[in-house]
């Protein structure tokens, strides 16, 4: 199926995870990289979105909430050239700034009652019963066993000696007061047997989480198994689940249990997750009505299959003269993936 793209919920993590959705047959791909000529600044390629038809609008109440329309990802560079002017390439910025997929059909399946609905979206499909047919067909084929994937000839884009450098640099900045916590990323690269979904295949069955995604892109394949709500808009009501301060789960449940009451009363812990709060109450801020911003839950501790998480909760009501692209400017990139300040 070209352009596949898989949304996996994992039935396990409640509302959050009570849907899945599978969609191919893009009618239309929206891309953008530090190339890509548009006028208007540096928040420009996310109007990309907004101007292309075939956007599928959905009530608050309705069931399943996506039917068709926009999937694909936003690059940690695009996130970051959306805050100030940056010079990536190719090289620096691999996967682009943005890649979407308009999509004119889409499979839902209900976790809750393990009924799957196929959607098309007739403004964008004239002869509706020819997808259906088609798609039931493609669907009900057999599916291949998965090749089970293997990685190899793993290297990281930092030596350890250079790891230590930039630790050090961090401590000076955190000393000067400059800012008060950051993810320090590295990039590892392998060879992989198999394809990208067979690997996704793998994780999302032995890892399942509530944000598992499979992308097959223009450029990438995204293969994600994130247990993160980081923005869900649902009418006018904002929501945002960050995550910070993780522990490893224990076979024993004496032992697991343990884990988890060290990790809720951790004060670095709570310090690391509050600070990434804050700064998503002020991200939200800039585009919710004054007053809304909330936060109803505050250090809880989740299980994941293979970890302990804390995990906290923000609420905001968008403000009536926003949408969702100004929504994704003011929040992109996650505070929880950059630190504290965020642009610092």
């Amino acid at each position: 199926m070209p352009g596949l793209a898989v949304l996996e919920g994992g039935a396990q993590f409640g509302r959050d995870g009570r849907w899945s959705y599978l969609a191919a047959d893009p009618v239309k791909t929206i891309s953008a990289g530090a190339e890509t000529p548009v006028a208007g600044g540096t928040a420009s390629f996310l109007r990309l979105l907004r101007d292309t038809p075939g956007q599928c609008a959905t009530h608050a109440s309705s069931s399943p909430p996506f039917q068709g329309g926009a999937i694909g990802y936003i690059s940690y560079e695009g996130g970051d050239h959306l805050h100030r002017e940056v010079r990536h390439n190719a090289d620096t910025a691999p996967a682009g700034y943005l890649w979407a997929g308009i999509y004119g059909w889409v499979i839902a399946r209900d976790a809750l009652t393990g009924v799957a609905t196929l959607i098309v979206n007739d403004s964008i499909h004239g002869d509706v019963d020819l997808v259906v047919s088609t798609i039931t067909e493609r669907v009900r084929s057999r599916i291949p066993e998965a090749t089970p994937p293997r990685l190899r000839e793993l290297v990281s884009n930092a030596s350890r000696a250079r790891y230590g450098r930039w630790v050090q640099e961090i401590r000076e900045y955190i000393s000067a007061g400059d800012c008060y916590q950051v993810n320090i990323a590295r990039r590892i690269s392998a060879r992989l047997d198999g394809g990208g979904l067979d690997l996704f295949r793998h994780l999302s069955l032995h890892h399942p989480e509530p944000f598992s995604a499979y992308l097959q892109g223009d450029r990438v394949e995204v293969v994600s198994v994130s247990p993160e709500l980081f923005l869900r808009k649902t009418g006018s009501l904002v929501r945002s689940r960050p995550l910070k301060g993780t522990r490893p789960r224990h076979r024993r449940s004496n032992d697991d249990a343990g884990i988890a009451g060290a990790l809720h009363k951790s004060p670095k812990d709570r310090a690391e997750n509050v600070m990434i709060v804050d700064v998503m109450r002020n991200d939200l801020g800039r585009v919710c009505l004054a007053g809304t911003i909330d936060v109803p839950v505050l250090w809880s501790v989740e299980a994941h299959p293979s970890v302990w998480q804390m995990v906290s909760e923000v609420r905001g009501q968008l403000d009536p003269k926003s949408d969702f692209v100004d929504l994704l400017t003011a929040c992109m990139p996650p505070a929880s993936v950059t630190g504290a300040p965020k642009i610092r």
